[in-house]
């Protein structure tokens, strides 16, 4: 069934229920850092701050590459609208982008030595895919990305507001779920460095290609196509040739 739970009104105030997911996402991610960080050999204060940094270098990537990649003609028309955040539009990859330049940046910042760098983006890379899905769930009570109708019985479909529809964001938490599964069962097991990023990278990479051909293109906010393709899929191209790259680094058994 459809519904849409966008705003939390509390008295004078209105919490959006998007943000506040996004934010449980954050929490949980940082908490799952900061409980992660003993076992590694590293204290919880330098990764959180490593973290706070990402977010920050996360957050400005998500926002200029949303006014790049998908509205460059209005904000070139509405410069003034490039820090009127509050009306929406960052992009995921970009956040990403914006967060690995971040990273590059801590690690310079805290002199983390090569050798350390990939056991602590695995880190990263762990803590952050249960932040994500909590974060989709902010997605999914918005129904900010619509997918294509749906005729006959779908059932992964909602009854939308006009005719059945799938919800990217309810798809990819579906598909992220048993990554997170498999994640925290093998949480005492020893992999090579960059493996699990690497894992993250190529199963994330897959799932948001496929899905966003189930993105809707009849709707007024339908994502921009560059050659039949969104610039999702573009990215997500990016990751998976990236996790190749991370797998084909591994030490032979």
């Amino acid at each position: 069934p459809y519904f849409e739970w966008i705003t939390i009104p509390l008295g004078p105030l209105t919490l959006q229920v998007w943000g506040l997911w996004v934010s449980i996402g954050i929490a949980v991610s940082l908490y799952l850092l900061h409980r992660r960080a003993h076992g590694i050999g590293e204290t919880s204060e330098r990764l959180l701050n490593i973290a706070l940094i990402l977010l920050l270098f996360g957050f400005i990537g998500a926002r200029l590459a949303h006014i790049v990649w998908y509205e460059p003609a209005y904000f070139l028309a509405y410069p003034w609208e490039v820090f009127a955040v509050w009306h929406g539009g960052l992009s995921s990859f970009g956040g990403i982008l914006g967060a690995a330049v971040g990273l590059l940046y801590a690690f310079r910042k805290y002199r983390v030595q090569a050798a350390r760098r990939l056991q602590l983006l695995d880190e990263f890379s762990i803590v952050a895919l249960y932040g994500w899905i909590f974060a989709r769930v902010g997605c999914f009570c918005i129904h900010d990305h619509l997918g294509m109708p749906c005729s006959g019985n779908c059932m992964l479909a909602m009854d939308g507001p006009d005719v059945p529809r799938y919800d990217m964001a309810l798809l990819e938490i579906l598909a992220l779920m048993p990554l997170a599964v498999l994640f925290y069962s093998m949480r005492h097991t020893t992999k090579a460095v960059g493996w699990y990023t690497a894992v993250l990278f190529i199963y994330y990479g897959i799932v948001r290609f496929f899905l966003d051909f189930l993105r809707a293109t009849d709707i007024v906010s339908a994502d921009v196509r560059y050659l039949g393709l969104t610039p999702g899929q573009y990215a997500s191209v990016g990751m998976m040739v990236l996790g190749v790259w991370l797998i084909r680094k591994q030490p032979a058994d």
